[in-house]
């Protein structure tokens, strides 16, 4: 996933490039010299040769390591491979036989076929890898608790017990959401949601609201812990900043949190555009009516914003009546093509005959060609 020996790497271009930087000063001193008299030619000569020759050394050392580095890892990831696969076979023979597990210490390919096997298997065959998992966690421990460890090895390791889900492991993941690498707090959160049981997952709450992660990250998180998620959306919702009740917002659509429907009709309050706008999708997702709500929904069909005004259109035909279908007959004159059509679609949806008497005696003209076009698309 992450090749090693990035250290090494730099430390070869940072010769590469010292190199260079002595051959130039030696030129530009040399050349500096001849102008001023104080050198001869013969002196700024040999210098030349000596910047070609490091030039040429430098080049060639630089070339035969990028070589040799490919050619080593991908002889190297080919045997783990290998290994790999071999121990694959060896522990599902064990496991599917019902005897225990080849005696450890198990080298990295026989962790990574352990956690192969543990993402694709379920119930007590997922029970039993994680038993033999846990003797692997003393070994990422080592390597996240290690101030000298890599960034790509750090990454492997929180890889590695997300997909071990061993929730014993979560006090050694919630360091890293504090972590200034944004890389690495990301990786930890998606550890953390995979990790997180019980009273783990309020912890996972309150660090991933100090982790600074963007609203994106955090709505995967609320996805990643499915049906764990209810507490950390209750945390969002009350105590979180806009970023965090955008994610909350989200996941309560998504993850069909019915539970959660009271304060999603608050937010059809809310001065913030991206959050009203959250709230109607997710009351749209959810198949819920904003009933008593009716005008910050009808408010929507007039905002600035499109997108406020296309979630406000997708949602009306959940109100039903006369004032949804007057307020889609009047979304077909929205300036927005996206509009248009939402609320065309609408009144399919809502009132077939309505569609038709749109499509033909709309008084706007491109809401009657689009209420023509959804009617022969139905």
């Amino acid at each position: 996933m992450w090749r090693r020996g990035e250290r090494l790497y730099a430390l070869v271009v940072f010769g590469v490039v010292a190199l260079e930087a002595l051959a130039l000063g030696v030129l530009v001193l040399s050349f500096t010299g001849r102008l001023l008299g104080l050198v001869g030619s013969g002196a700024v000569f040999q210098s030349l040769l000596q910047g070609l020759a490091l030039t040429a050394l430098a080049l060639l050392v630089l070339s035969a390591y990028v070589l040799l580095y490919h050619a080593y890892t991908a002889w190297r990831e080919v045997g783990e491979h290998k290994a790999s696969t071999a121990w694959l076979d060896r522990f599902t023979e064990a496991l599917f036989a019902g005897e225990p597990p080849p005696p450890p210490p198990w080298p990295a390919p026989a962790l990574q076929a352990l956690l192969s096997l543990r993402e694709m298997l379920k119930g007590e065959f997922a029970d039993t890898l994680t038993e033999w998992l846990r003797q692997g966690l003393p070994r990422w421990a080592r390597v996240l608790k290690s101030r000298f460890a890599s960034k790509a090895a750090r990454l492997e390791a929180l890889d590695a017990l997300a997909q071990a889900r061993l929730p014993e492991a979560l006090p050694l993941v919630l360091p890293y959401l504090e972590h200034r690498d944004p890389v690495l707090r990301l990786a930890a959160a998606r550890a953390g949601a995979r990790l997180a049981q019980g009273e783990g997952v309020a912890l996972l709450a309150e660090a991933l609201r100090k982790a600074g992660l963007p609203r994106g990250a955090l709505l995967e998180v609320l996805l990643l812990l499915e049906d764990r998620a209810l507490p950390v959306v209750e945390r969002f919702l009350v105590a979180g900043e806009e970023k965090e009740r955008w994610a909350a917002l989200e996941a309560i659509g998504r993850l069909r949190l019915h539970a959660f429907v009271p304060q999603v009709l608050d937010f059809l309050e809310s001065p913030d555009p991206e959050l009203k706008a959250a709230a109607l999708r997710a009351l749209y997702r959810l198949g819920y009516p904003p009933e008593g709500h009716e005008e910050a929904v009808l408010s929507a069909l007039l905002a600035p914003e499109e997108f406020l005004r296309l979630h406000a259109v997708r949602l009306l035909p959940l109100l039903g009546g006369a004032l949804a279908r007057k307020g889609l007959w009047r979304a077909l004159s929205d300036p927005s093509f996206y509009v248009r059509k939402a609320a065309a679609e609408g009144l399919r949806a809502l009132d077939p005959e309505l569609l038709e008497q749109a499509a033909a005696a709309h008084p706007d003209a491109y809401g009657r060609a689009l209420a023509a076009q959804v009617l022969r698309g139905a």
